[in-house]
Order: C-alpha cells, then structure tokens, then sequence
C-alpha cells in the first residue's frame, strides 16, 4: 500500500524558483503539510552510519518520537567531484535559457509496517551554489506514524551523483507514548 502524500509529509522544492514551498507544484494539493510538534520529542535511536565511501558519508544523526509520528535526521558529507555534481543538482532552476534544468536530491523510501513510499525533506540545509569544495546537507523527515512493529526500514539514494540504493532496519521497540487505547485500559 504506498502512502503518496499521507504519510509522508514533506516540503517541495519549487523548482522555478529555487525555493521551497508548502504543498505539491506550490498548491495545486488542498490542505497544509504536516510539520513535527513544537514540543520536544524522545530520541528512540542513537546515530549510525548508512554508507562510508572515500568521497561520500551519509549518516542516520537521530530518531526522535513524539506522539504523532517520527522524526529521522540525516547528515551527508560529501567531497571532490561528487560534491560538485551535488551542488549541480540542487542548483536554483532559474535560468530560462537552460534547457537542461533539472533537480535532484537525496532519495529516502521509507517502509513501516505496511506502508511505503517517497520521504522528502522538511528543512535542507544546503550550501551556496556558487561555493567549491565539500558540500553537507542535513534534511530531516517526517513521518506521521510510529510502527506497530517497532522497526522499519529506510533505504537512500541519489544516483545522480553515485550513491547508490543503501537500506537499513531500524530497530526502535515499542512507542515511547502510550495509545489512547493503552492508558484507557487500566482504567
């Protein structure tokens, strides 16, 4: 069962003006894109690394749980000529007279319990395109529910610049917060 948009709550790149905006093609969807809680959430999972390459690091930094879902934050590090084509991709689409333009950005597929699909970033941090040098980005992703089976699995990409299909189990136990059902049912 894919989730499309229900799940998965993110920000779109308006890739027109090199900007983000709240909603698919900047509001052709009705209705706000969920964003995690203002209050502060329980971290579920220490950070591990996904990938090491000698041009290319790209890490789970944490796993935060609040009662409404999940919140995982990635950090990439990545050198020489990937980074170039990184900054290549994520470059602003304002130029008319690129007949080239085109986007990418690092792909995240979440699976939990029986639900899957496409996760894009709520706040990524990028550097200038104009910069040289290495490029870091640290998107972080929301998902609106926690597994029933206390795992799921996450699998990145970004082929555009040769990270290739990685997946990982995250192993996170029951839901710190109790359900509506479970703290009626001692009651």
């Amino acid at each position: 069962m894919s989730l499309g948009n229900t799940q998965f709550r993110r920000l779109i790149p308006d890739r027109r003006a090199g900007e983000w905006c709240e909603d698919e093609a900047c509001a052709a969807i009705v209705g706000r894109l969920s964003r995690p809680p203002a209050d502060r959430g329980l971290r579920v999972h220490a950070p591990m690394p996904i990938t090491a390459e000698k041009d290319l690091t790209l890490e789970l930094s944490a796993v935060t749980a609040f009662a409404s879902g999940l919140l995982l934050q990635l950090a990439m590090h990545v050198t020489g000529i990937r980074a170039d084509f990184a900054r290549y991709e994520t470059r602003p689409l304002t130029d008319p007279h690129d007949w080239s333009a085109r986007w990418s950005y690092l792909t995240v597929f979440v699976l939990v319990d029986d639900l899957d699909g496409p996760a894009d970033s709520l706040h990524p941090t990028e550097p200038c395109s104009d910069e040289s040098g290495p490029y870091r980005t640290t998107p972080l992703y929301w998902i609106g529910t926690y597994p029933r089976a206390g795992s799921l699995i996450v699998t990145t990409s970004w082929t555009e610049i040769g990270l290739h299909p990685t997946s990982i189990t995250l192993t996170l136990g029951p839901s710190p917060f109790p359900t509506t059902s479970e703290s009626d049912a001692g009651r």
